[in-house]
């Protein structure tokens, strides 16, 4: 059996924990890169940003990995819905789609959406998370079809989202 073919670059961790692909310098993106994973930020269309990263689980669930984060970084969001059968680098985990309404410098509120899905193996979170503004799926936007996901960002990360491996996991 051959090498897979990536046609994306692979950000790997230091410490050789895990490892996932990220948007290609050049793309829509603005890339940055830290020990534990990548952000990117979509300079196109609606915007966003996508975070493929990891943290130590601690003993924690998937779940409360994803509320912590959440409630951290956006306290005041309200879960709009549980994603059902969520895979992060086809390991079974948590995912979640939450709303928040941040106010802007003109008194005004935008509807924001934060998509997060995190999966536990040997002890390490590996987490895809997406923030974006709220923008209904339909025939006028998106790929025409109905979507809950309702995030332009969102297209994109599940060919991240899948390509996560932890240490000593086979090529994919």
């Amino acid at each position: 059996m051959g090498t897979p073919v990536e046609t994306n670059p692979r950000f790997t961790a230091p410490d050789g924990s895990f490892s996932v692909s990220y948007p290609a310098p050049g793309s829509a993106y603005d890339i940055t890169t830290k020990d534990n994973g990548v952000t990117a930020h979509l300079l196109a269309g609606d915007g966003g940003m996508l975070q493929l990263f990891s943290e130590p689980a601690g003993g924690r669930s998937p779940k409360d990995i994803a509320d912590a984060l959440v409630k951290k970084t956006f306290p005041d969001t309200r879960t709009s819905y549980a994603i059902p059968n969520t895979m992060v680098g086809y390991q079974p985990g948590y995912g979640e789609a939450a709303d928040c309404w941040p106010q802007g410098s003109d008194s005004s509120y935008m509807r924001m959406r934060v998509i997060i899905m995190v999966a536990v193996k040997n002890d390490l979170a590996l987490i895809a998370a997406a923030v974006g503004p709220y923008h209904e799926f339909g025939p006028d936007f998106g790929s025409g079809k109905p979507s809950a996901a309702n995030l332009q960002i969102a297209l994109d990360m599940g060919k991240y989202v899948n390509s996560f491996s932890w240490r000593g996991d086979p090529p994919r």
